[in-house]
Order: structure tokens, then sequence, then C-alpha cells
């Protein structure tokens, strides 16, 4: 059993499941799942109201040993990654994208987002689901937004689907393209080279200027604030693991 409380300043009333999101205990989904099984005290006694409000500067929380138990079963996380994040657990690069989450034990991403990139990342401590979401023979589609530096062209984007660009000696998959802006366009990926859509943009000689992530799969950005994060739903980890 655990003691937290969150310091001698005094605070405002909050939701008990938003305290324990910003202790980084868990999610606010998950903090409700563990109120609600009775793995949360305050003050000495189990609390199960799911509204329940407490003074974090004044009330003593325990977590109970079952959310132990429970965190250390695989976890399957969706992340929106800001811009200046970097995919790895080192600061030598930036700031790790592992300071947004709670601590979790083996917990690694399932593809890289570069530095400059932001949007949709997935991490699991589970290595098969892991290599489900980003194993090549798996072909799960990536949808992108991507702005470059001049207005694309037919002949451009024609390029950016058609499979004709080689990176690595490899000869790219076709992708689906969609023009939405004068510079701006969404493409689909089915593979994950590395830097692979700024490449496949200099390759036509023009520069990304701005790259978004908004969809791996079955699983969507809908809701999800720049730097925040979520649990996937029972349903997105089935149909990522039914392929």
């Amino acid at each position: 059993m655990a003691c937290l409380c969150a310091g001698n300043k005094i605070m405002e009333l909050v939701r008990l499941n938003k305290h324990l999101k910003d202790l980084n205990i868990c999610s606010r989904r998950k903090a409700d799942e563990f109120i609600a099984k009775g793995y949360i005290k305050v003050n000495g006694q189990v609390v199960t109201e799911l509204g329940f409000k407490l003074n974090p500067a004044t009330d003593k929380v325990e977590v109970l040993s079952g959310v132990a138990e429970e965190k250390a079963q695989f976890r399957y996380i969706l992340l929106n990654k800001p811009k200046g994040y970097v995919c790895s657990k080192s600061r030598v690069d930036g700031k790790p994208i592992f300071e947004l989450l709670p601590q979790i034990k083996d917990l690694t991403y399932a593809g890289r987002l570069d530095k400059e990139s932001h949007g949709l990342v997935i991490l699991s401590n589970d290595g098969k689901f892991v290599y489900k979401v980003f194993g090549a023979e798996f072909a799960k589609e990536k949808e992108y937004i991507v702005r470059v530096n001049k207005p694309v062209t037919a002949e451009y984007l024609a390029r950016q689907a058609n499979g004709s660009i080689v990176l690595d000696d490899k000869q790219l998959r076709p992708a689906k393209v969609k023009q939405i802006g004068a510079n701006v366009y969404k493409i689909t990926l089915t593979e994950g080279v590395n830097r692979q859509l700024r490449r496949m943009a200099e390759a036509c000689d023009y520069r990304v200027i701005d790259l978004k992530r908004i969809r791996i799969h079955c699983v969507n950005d809908y809701g999800l604030d720049s730097g925040a994060w979520r649990d996937l739903t029972p349903h997105e980890i089935k149909q990522i693991m039914a392929q």
C-alpha cells in the first residue's frame, strides 16, 4: 500500500480521478476503474464514488495493492506527441516522450515520430502487440497530414502515391494521397522507413515543414489533446491484434 499526497499548498477541491492522474498513477479513465473496484482510500476510507472530490493539500490518498497488481499487467497506450519530444528514453536529443507518461516497466513505442513531427504514437509493454502495430508484414495503415514548403502539383502527388520512389535501395509501396490545401495533403502509408515522408518529399525537391500522424490503423486522434495520452480500448486492441 502506498501513501501519496500533493504537498502542503492549499488547493481547490478536485475530482479523485484527476488527482490520481496528476500524481502520474494512471489516466482518468483507469482511475475510475480503480475507484469503482475499491482500490483507493481517502483519509483511511475506501472511496467508490466516481465523482468524489478531495483537497489534495490536506486529504491523504492511499493506493491499495490491487492497483500495483493491475499495473503489472500489459498496458496499451496512445500518446499525442507534441513537437520537441523524442521517441527515446535518453535526453541527449531532446525531451523523451516517456516524461509525458506514467512509469510502466518495459514500455516501448511502436513506431517513431521524429523530434519535429507530432501526432499519434502507440506504446505498450506487450512486445507481440508492438510488433503487430508496425511489423512490415502486417501493413497497418498510418495516416498523416503533411505541409510542404511550396504548392503541390499533380505530378508531385502522383509520385508520392505511385510507389516509384526508392529509399535505402528499396522501392516504396504505393500510398493513398489526397490534397487538402495548396501545399497540404493527407497521405496513408503501410510501411515505416526511417524519416520516410520527409525523404519522399526531398526526392521530389520539396521540403516538409509540418508533419502530423492522425491515425494508426483503427486508432485516431479525436479528442486527444497534444501531450495527452489514454489507454487503448479493448476494441482497438482487438482490431490491431486481429491481423
